[in-house]
């Protein structure tokens, strides 16, 4: 709040006038956060991993495919991150050829969505597998810290 005082004019008999400006803040916009693993998740989810220059610094000249498998058989939700040189995507569904992937029941997926458990204690606790080129994994590791960060808004 803003106030100014000016003296009285001369042959002004009322004294000082006082003028009360109210400043208020612009107005902010809070969104709804996604349902984990929903349609609205996984379009937002891809929109963060394309957009993000750090992401796709890193990843210039990896060729790599993750792909995740929360729970089993018919109803398990499936999704992929795909890093080809320098452009990360996130698509629903099986990857052609995915050099990794991870399956786990979806209160393990919570957990390391969450941050209440870590995927390398779920995967030594045998709550997480993980298959395919453990090489690939271990090379890139790197870039895992960074796509968490990327991911961080829809947590």
């Amino acid at each position: 709040m803003a106030c100014s005082s000016g003296g009285a004019a001369e042959g002004q008999r009322n004294g000082p006038k006082l003028v009360v400006t109210e400043e208020r803040a612009s107005p902010t916009t809070v969104r709804a956060m996604p349902e984990y693993l929903s349609p609205t998740w996984f379009t937002e989810a891809d929109s963060l991993l394309r957009s993000s220059e750090v992401l796709s610094a890193q990843s210039k000249g990896v060729h790599l495919v993750l792909e995740q498998r929360v729970g089993e058989g018919n109803t398990a939700t499936v999704w992929h991150v795909r890093f080809a040189d320098g452009t990360v995507s996130m698509t629903q569904g099986l990857a052609d050829e995915p050099d990794v992937v991870f399956v786990c029941d979806v209160a393990t997926a919570e957990g390391i969505r969450s941050g209440k458990q870590s995927a390398q204690t779920a995967f030594i606790d045998g709550a997480l597998r993980v298959e395919g080129s453990i090489h690939s994994l271990l090379a890139h590791a790197e870039l895992f810290a960074v796509l968490d960060d990327v991911l961080g808004p829809l947590r």
